[in-house]
């Protein structure tokens, strides 16, 4: 279990000194990590302040007051008075200055093996050009533009010509169906949408526009389109309404006043499922954004100008502009890939990791599963000497999937392994650079306050699970939901406006080390005992005929909940469900022995990797389903089995 797991990575002298927190704690006098803690919790303006100047993070007017929180912890204000365009500190403060303006700023490689490059100068001419094609096309200031596009290089010229222009980023994944997309564009009553013609995966083209046509049937607040031409062929345009990039973009300047947004000004619409209901559209601002993911990008993932920074993402959601401004922040380049990272081979992160040099790596439990089954004399051949920092978010990561993933560097980077969320655009918890790791487990970053609670808000001691909240403001929190403040409220402030509600289950050891256990809303109730779901799938894919699992509880008379399991085999693999049974119950004691055991071709997962446990759940109680729209793989889904007793 977590709390018996040794110590296993521990920061060098070298890691430690040359680090981005280090520097910072040198800089403010500030002994060690444990003190930075202290402080930045007490005194939050404090903190922020120093990491502004610590940064160099610019303003185009200065703010007066750091955070007013008159209004309480559900609707903090952030450097009053004080004008940033996020574009400033992460596009337009680097192309203008000599010495950085034809440094790297994007590497591009398409999955048939294209590949682009962009300075931040040539950035920045594009992003205006971009810019000046959205004020002809009709959009202004306030105005919101969607973005359903694939990972290719005119989707981060879009964002960064959109934030240029004043108007709000609406991220849609480029997954979605017609319906979901519809949803949300008739929600922020979008102006205009950019996307592409399509873009391939798996080997395969996937006809974008085709989708958004659909879409835009029922969606009719748009009036304009601007269509990369990444495939050059098959998209259909609708006279008046739909521009080719080229078309748009056509003897557009090259030079944009990008606009002064206030530091409250709304700079994005980003949506997230609800268990039930509509999809929640998460409102950010243009100064929350600027200060938190650079805080994010120097202090968690160490970024720093010389690396390169690559996480398998999709800009469809945060973790898609979030490694982007991370990168940017200290002018150091960001690795996009467009397509499948099993095509041609399962061995295709390998190859871009080695090619390009990367120092920055993250990825989701799921894909380093599949890398772990199908892609090992991938990685026996590859050199990953470059790497430095590997990452993880999202979900619980099994011990077995994080020893493995840590030999990539026979235990030199530290993995980086936090959650967070949609709705403070950054981790609330992770681990850092600068302190001891146990397998799997996240830490403390300054100025957050998280706490463990049960119900009622009431602390959780040492070694047992409970609820994660944070308590002191974030910078780039949400400032609600749009249109709807109250489900905002009663969303995360179930336990009073002192407490942000998070919605995952974690524990601290008694050591002090915290460790993902899943979501709340996945709890399973075993006589008498609340449990995560992360913490007996990491029991059960320790099995050696397991991929992955997910497990559910289902009402029993007995125990109040009986354990289900659902089993994705390894290639070749026929676990028997006896022994996968004694497996559980031999880690975790007899009340824990699976009532069942499914073994099924898939699991159904957002486009973020999470494992849909509450879909699960309602698929095999024959219950009506929750909102399906965010899933990457519905057909999953549909082959799931229902119960019959």
């Amino acid at each position: 279990m977590t709390r018996s797991r040794p110590v296993a990575w521990v920061p060098s002298e070298e890691q430690l000194r040359s680090s981005n927190l280090w520097r910072f704690m040198e800089q403010e006098n500030i002994a060690d990590y444990r003190e930075l803690l202290r402080r930045s919790e007490e005194d939050v303006g404090w903190f922020w302040e120093a990491f502004l100047r610590f940064a160099d993070i610019r303003f185009t007017r200065p703010y007066h007051t750091v955070v007013d929180l008159s209004r309480g912890l559900p609707w903090p204000k952030w450097f009053v008075g004080g004008k940033i365009n996020l574009v400033h500190n992460f596009l337009d403060k680097w192309a203008l200055q000599a010495e950085t303006a034809e440094r790297l700023a994007l590497l591009w490689e398409g999955e048939d093996g294209e590949e682009r490059r962009y300075t931040f100068a040539e950035l920045h001419r594009q992003a205006n050009r971009f810019a000046h094609a959205l004020n002809r096309l009709g959009v202004g200031r306030g105005d919101r533009v969607a973005i359903y596009m694939p990972m290719i290089p005119e989707t981060v010229i879009a964002l960064y010509g959109i934030y240029k222009a004043g108007a709000v980023a609406v991220p849609l994944f480029s997954g979605f169906g017609p319906e979901a997309v519809a949803v949300r564009l008739r929600d922020v009553e979008a102006k205009a949408v950019v996307t592409a013609d399509g873009f391939y995966r798996g080997g395969q083209p996937v006809l974008l526009k085709h989708v958004l046509d659909r879409a835009l049937d029922s969606a009719p607040a748009v009036q304009a389109v601007v269509v990369a031409e990444r495939l050059g062929e098959k998209a259909l345009y609708t006279p008046g309404r739909d521009w080719r990039w080229s078309e748009a973009l056509r003897d557009a300047p090259d030079v944009f006043a990008t606009v002064e947004t206030d530091a409250e000004e709304v700079c994005m619409v980003s949506y997230s499922s609800g268990t039930t209901g509509s999809p929640k559209g998460i409102v950010h601002v243009h100064g929350g954004i600027a200060v938190k993911t650079a805080e994010v990008g120097m202090f968690v993932y160490d970024t720093r100008p010389d690396d390169r920074f690559f996480l398998v993402t999709d800009f469809g959601w945060m973790m898609g502009q979030l490694p982007l401004f991370s990168a940017h922040a200290v002018a150091a380049p960001y690795l996009m890939y467009e397509g499948s990272p099993m095509h041609p081979h399962p061995g295709r992160l390998y190859d871009l990791v080695e090619k390009h040099r990367v120092t920055v790596f993250g990825a989701p439990a799921t894909a380093l599963r599949l890398l772990k089954t199908y892609a090992e004399p991938f990685r026996a051949r590859a050199d990953l000497s470059s790497l430095r920092i590997l990452g993880h978010t999202g979900e619980p990561i099994d011990e077995e999937t994080w020893t493995w993933y840590a030999s990539w560097t026979n235990g030199r980077a530290p993995i980086i392994n936090g959650s967070g969320g949609t709705e403070v655009f950054a981790e609330i918890i992770s681990s850092t650079c600068v302190e001891p790791h146990k397998a799997t487990c996240l830490g403390v970053t300054p100025a957050v306050g998280p706490r463990v609670v049960d119900e009622s808000g009431a602390p959780v001691p040492a070694g047992k699970p409970g609820y994660l909240v944070f308590t002191l403001p974030q910078p780039a929190q949400t400032r609600g939901f749009w249109k709807n403040p109250q489900r905002y409220l009663d969303t995360y402030f179930s336990l009073g406006t002192d407490m942000w509600w998070q919605g995952d289950i974690v524990m601290v050891d008694e050591d002090g080390y915290w460790f993902h256990l899943g979501r709340a809303d996945d709890v399973i109730k075993v006589s008498g005992r609340r449990t995560g779901p992360g913490e007996i799938e990491d029991v059960v894919n320790r099995h050696p005929s397991v991929l992955e699992s997910a497990a559910i509880g289902v009402p029993h008379p007995l125990k109040g909940e009986e354990l289900i399991l659902f089993i994705v085999a390894k290639p070749g693999a026929a676990p028997d469900p006896a022994a996968l049974k004694r497996h559980v119950a031999a880690a975790l004691g007899r009340p824990y022995e699976p009532g069942e055991v499914h073994l099924v071709h898939d699991l159904p997962k957002t486009r973020t990797h999470k494992i849909m446990r509450r879909l699960i759940k309602q698929k095999f109680l024959g219950e009506t389903l929750g909102d399906t729209s965010s899933l990457m793989n519905p057909g999953a889904l549909e082959m799931l089995p229902v119960r019959t007793v």
